[in-house]
C-alpha cells in the first residue's frame, strides 16, 4: 500500500536497486530523487528507503540531524511531523534557520507522513474564486489592521459562534508562532501581517481536538500551511474554516531571532512588540514598528528597515518559496486574505488611505460565511487582483546574493551580516529584484551613517 501510495518503482540496475520516486518535483533534480541499494536488498529496505528519501532525512537520533535533498521544495507545513503515529518526527531548524522535518529512530517507516505531504500530492483544480475589495466598518479595528481589518470580523463571527480561531502571533521573545485565540479581547495578539514564518507545533492536532468537540473553528496561515493542515486532517470537515494570506514568501525565524536580539543590543532595551505592516492615520505606506519595555519606540517604513530590505530583496526567504506551487489564483482555503494592490488609484480613495483588503471566495463554504459578515465589499475583476499581486501569478524570484548571505550568516558574527547586506548602500543592487514597481534606490540616511560607524566601534 505504501509503495502504491508513494509511486515508487524497484529496479536492479548494474548490481544494485535504484529506488526512484517519481513524486519529487522536477526543481529536486532528476539525479537527486533516488536512493541506492545492494542487489540482496528485500523489497521492504526498498521501501523504507524511499520514505527516508522523500522525507529527506536519515533515520537517526536527533542530535545527528541530516536533512537531505527534499529540503529544497518542502514548505515547513509541519503535517508530516503532527501526524506521525510514534511522534518520531520532529521539526528543527537547519543552517538558514528554517524548520525542517528530521526523523529519529522511534520512527516504525509506515509511510504515513508520506501519504499525507502536500508536495507529494497533485492538488486538485478549483474554478476561479470571486473577487472583492473589502474593508471593515470599524475605523479603529482597520487601523490596527494590516489593510482592511476583514480578518478581524471573520474571528468575530467564529468567535460569536463559540468557536476557536488559530493564527500567527508572537510569544515574549517576538518567536512567531500560531496560537487558539477563544476571547475577542485576545484577538489583537493574532492580528497583522507576520513575513516571518511561523511555528505550528502541535496546533494541527488542537485543530483537530476542538473539531472533534464540535466547535467551529477559524485557521488562518500561508496556504502551505493551511494544505498541510487539510493533508494532517484528511477531509474537509464542515465546521473548519479556512483562509489563507496572500505572501511573497516566508522569512528565516533564525535571521528574525538576530534582528531581535540586534535591536537589544543597538537600543540597549529589549523590544517587546512589532507590528511588520503597521499603518499611520491616512497613509497608505507600511511601517515597521517596535516598541520597547521602556515605552520608548521605533518607526521607520518597511521598506527602509533592515528587515524589509532583506524581505523584499529576497535575500532569506525560505527555498521553497522560490518555486511555490500556490503562487495562482487557485487557492487552497476556503478564502484568501491580502492587500489590494491592483486597485485603481480613482477606486474608493477615502478608503485605500485607510486600507482596503482584497479578498478571494475560493469555495461554497467561504461563500455562505461571506455573505454573513457585516463588512464593505465592492465585487472587482480578477485581472486587478493578479495585476497588482504578484502571489496570484508566479513565485518571488530568488535573489543573486541568497547564498553568498547564508553563508556568511553561517560562518560571521551577526553584526558583520548587518552591515553588509542590510545597510541602506545595497539598495541601487541586489534589492531591486524584490522591491515594489516605480520605487527609486534609497540613499542612507545620515542616521544609518552615524549608527554603522558607531557599530564599527564596538
Amino acid at each position: 500500500a505504501f509503495i502504491a501510495a508513494c509511486n515508487t518503482a524497484r529496479i536492479a540496475v548494474g548490481g544494485i536497486y535504484r529506488v526512484v520516486v517519481p513524486g519529487l518535483p522536477r526543481s529536486v533534480g532528476a539525479a537527486r530523487n533516488r536512493a541506492y541499494l545492494p542487489v540482496s536488498a528485500s523489497p521492504i529496505a526498498a521501501r523504507n528507503a524511499a520514505c527516508k528519501l522523500v522525507i529527506g532525512a536519515h533515520t537517526r537520533p536527533t542530535n545527528q540531524r541530516h536533512i537531505g535533498n527534499f529540503g529544497i521544495v518542502c514548505t515547513g507545513c509541519a503535517a508530516c511531523a503532527e501526524g506521525c503515529p510514534k511522534n518520531a518526527i520532529h521539526m528543527l531548524p537547519d543552517r538558514e534557520g528554517f524548520l525542517y522535518p528530521t526523523v529519529t529512530d522511534a520512527c516504525i517507516q509506515c509511510g504515513h507522513c508520506t501519504h499525507i505531504c502536500p508536495v507529494l500530492r497533485q492538488r486538485e483544480a478549483h474554478p476561479e474564486p470571486a473577487v472583492f475589495a473589502a474593508w471593515n466598518p470599524d475605523h479603529a479595528v482597520r487601523q490596527d489592521s494590516t489593510c482592511g481589518g476583514v480578518f478581524s470580523l471573520l474571528a468575530d463571527y467564529v468567535l460569536e459562534g463559540g468557536g476557536v480561531v488559530f493564527g500567527a502571533g508572537m510569544d515574549a521573545q517576538l518567536r512567531v508562532r500560531h496560537e487558539a485565540v477563544k476571547r475577542k479581547e485576545d484577538l489583537p495578539r493574532i492580528r497583522g501581517a507576520k513575513p516571518v514564518q511561523s511555528d505550528v507545533t502541535g496546533i494541527y492536532q488542537q485543530v483537530r481536538r476542538e473539531l472533534d468537540r464540535g466547535r467551529p473553528v477559524l485557521f488562518s496561515g500561508t496556504p502551505c500551511q493551511v494544505d498541510g493542515l487539510y493533508h494532517y486532517l484528511g477531509e474537509h470537515p464542515e465546521k473548519l474554516l479556512t483562509c489563507d494570506v496572500l505572501c511573497r514568501g516566508v522569512c528565516s525565524p533564525g535571521v528574525w531571532a538576530k534582528l531581535v536580539q540586534s535591536m537589544a543590543y543597538i537600543k540597549r532595551k529589549q523590544p517587546v512588540a512589532v507590528q511588520f505592516c503597521g499603518k499611520l492615520p491616512g497613509q497608505r505606506e507600511r511601517r515597521f514598528q517596535v516598541r520597547f519595555d521602556d515605552g520608548t519606540t521605533f518607526d521607520s517604513p518597511l521598506s527602509k528597515s533592515e528587515f524589509g530590505r532583506g524581505f523584499f530583496g529576497n535575500l532569506f526567504l525560505r527555498p521553497a518559496c522560490h518555486t511555490c506551487p500556490y503562487a495562482s489564483v487557485d487557492r487552497p482555503g476556503d478564502l484568501s486574505l491580502g492587500v489590494f494592490y491592483g486597485l485603481p488609484k480613482d477606486a474608493y480613495p477615502q478608503e485605500q488611505r485607510s486600507g482596503v483588503s482584497l479578498l478571494l471566495v475560493n469555495t461554497p463554504h467561504g461563500a455562505h460565511v461571506f455573505d454573513t459578515l457585516p463588512l464593505k465589499r465592492e465585487l472587482r475583476p480578477l485581472s486587478e487582483a493578479v495585476t497588482g499581486d504578484p502571489a496570484l501569478s508566479s513565485p518571488v524570484k530568488q535573489a543573486a546574493q541568497r547564498a553568498e548571505f547564508f553563508d556568511a550568516y553561517a560562518r560571521q558574527p551577526f553584526q558583520q551580516v548587518r552591515n553588509h547586506y542590510l545597510a541602506a548602500q545595497l539598495l541601487s543592487g541586489s534589492r531591486k529584484q524584490g522591491a515594489r514597481p516605480g520605487k527609486r534606490s534609497e540613499k542612507p540616511s545620515l542616521f544609518t551613517v552615524i549608527k554603522e560607524r558607531l557599530w564599527k566601534k564596538h
